[in-house]
């Protein structure tokens, strides 16, 4: 009984504390901006120059997640998904600065992401889910995007915010700790306000820039040749996959939902689908874009034709 009495009093005043820290802040959250110009739809952004201090910043993001996942030595699945970035990266013209592509072993890990410095990077779980070229083209267009998009270089009032969650949580950690039945879980209110305020201020931010490199990625693979309903059987498979349980409420969610995600691609479709169709008239051409030679050997048994598809 007496646990339960004070889970539940700490539970009331990192709530109040919570609730009055809203209040107080909420004129200023409310005018805080990305300073972001938003991407129209359809509109696909020119490739940013790509300095060698962006080069180092992806090769130390490298360097820290090989740590962890052991880079892929499977020659056809490094193949199959350095051909498609190739592909979308002409189809963007943007294979001005070479792309840096690596897959990674971890089956459990359904992602992909992006860096600074064209680095992009594929675990073996989203090749096991991605079926087709199609539905992997929408994947890494979407990441892709991200980086035309400048999504990975923060602007100051986004580090502002997330300065301010940081701020805000450990103030409230300090309140806690001043009250003595609740001090030995001070450092849990300061991480339950801290992600509470990211909520407000960061993550609403956060899924506004991962809906901008869904349509960038959208409209991207349909001028690649890629059919964009591929998107939308992905974005579906990726509702019923299991490794897409148990997330997070989307409020709290860095990440829009698959079911979102779905209805604002659908609204697009009708124009990516004629873009798509454009671009079977066009003729086809054997240029390839700049590529790195990095640790990752290539295999030349890979067709980046095959992009077959059956909608159903």
């Amino acid at each position: 009984m007496r646990k339960k009495e004070i889970l539940g009093g700490f539970q009331r005043v990192v709530l109040r504390f919570l609730t009055t820290l809203c209040l107080a802040s909420s004129t200023v959250l409310s005018g805080c901006s990305s300073g972001r110009v938003a991407v129209t739809p359809g509109f696909i952004p020119q490739e940013s120059y790509v300095s060698a201090e962006d080069e180092a910043y992806g090769h130390n993001v490298l360097s820290q997640i090989t740590a962890r996942y052991p880079l892929s030595r499977d020659d056809a699945s490094i193949e199959r998904v350095r051909n498609l970035v190739s592909r979308l990266a002409r189809a963007a013209k943007a294979d001005l600065h070479p792309w840096n592509v690596f897959v990674l072993q971890g089956d459990d890990v359904v992602n992909a992401a992006a860096t600074r410095g064209n680095y992009v990077f594929v675990w073996t779980g989203m090749l096991n889910l991605a079926g087709n070229n199609g539905e992997l083209a929408t994947v890494l267009a979407h990441e892709i995007g991200h980086l035309l998009a400048n999504h990975t270089k923060a602007t100051p009032a986004e580090e502002a915010s997330e300065i301010m969650a940081k701020v805000s949580g450990n103030i409230a950690g300090q309140v806690v700790a001043m009250q003595p039945e609740f001090s030995a879980l001070a450092q849990l209110a300061a991480v339950v306000v801290s992600e509470a305020i990211k909520a407000i201020a960061v993550n609403p931010e956060s899924q506004r820039l991962e809906m901008e490199a869904d349509h960038i990625g959208f409209f991207l693979m349909a001028d690649a040749g890629f059919d964009p309903r591929q998107a939308l059987s992905f974005w579906t498979k990726m509702s019923y996959s299991s490794a897409n349980t148990g997330l997070p409420l989307t409020f709290l969610s860095s990440h829009p939902s698959s079911e979102e995600r779905l209805e604002a691609l659908q609204a697009l479709l009708p124009e990516a689908t004629a873009r798509y169709d454009r671009t079977r008239t066009r003729p086809k051409t054997n240029a390839k874009p700049k590529q790195t030679s990095d640790v990752q050997p290539k295999s030349p048994a890979y067709d980046p034709s095959d992009d077959s598809f059956a909608l159903p």
